[in-house]
């Protein structure tokens, strides 16, 4: 039973890195190029703004489930090492890899969101916004997009990692 368990535990896990990511990627290597392409820069963003809206709400979820089944995995783990760190040591420099990798992550996601994305939208909602800095701004949002990315798909070779060990 406990075998069972812990697998559940560990494909809730899965479960939600792979919707948390699934959702960044759709974002900006689908939606986003998607907009651009077939509306205005207004438009685009305004459409962008509501699909990120709408996804928020599901990031925000898997996130705090990512942190209680993570959790959950660790102490999983010491379980099954019987609480001896000590002999497994490659194990847990994964692991802290890991974890700063996961907190590069959402520090890129928070700038790509919360802060360049944001101020994307502002200039472009302005009626005479300059297309100059809209064209910069585009470019930093794109590269803090890329950067989630290629952090998450670190991420996930560290977690393969860390089933094989």
């Amino acid at each position: 039973m406990r075998q069972f368990v812990e697998l559940v535990i560990r494909w809730i896990h899965l479960i939600a890195a792979i919707v948390w990511f699934g959702s960044i990627f759709f974002s900006v290597s689908i939606a986003t190029p998607v907009l651009r392409k077939h509306f205005q820069i207004a438009e685009s963003v305004r459409h962008a703004a509501e699909i990120r809206e709408r996804l928020r709400h599901i990031i925000r979820f898997t996130i705090h489930v990512l942190l209680i089944t993570g959790a959950m995995n660790v102490f999983i783990v010491g379980l099954n090492t019987q609480m001896r760190f000590s002999q497994d040591y490659g194990y847990f420099v994964v692991f802290i890899a890991k974890l700063a990798f996961v907190g590069l992550m959402t520090l890129f996601h928070s700038l790509h969101i919360a802060v360049f994305n944001r101020r994307l939208e502002s200039a472009a909602a302005n009626p005479d916004f300059d297309a100059s800095e809209v064209s910069k701004l585009q470019k930093r949002v794109d590269l803090f997009g890329v950067f989630t990315i290629l952090t998450g798909l670190v991420v996930f070779a560290l977690s393969l990692r860390l089933r094989v060990d």
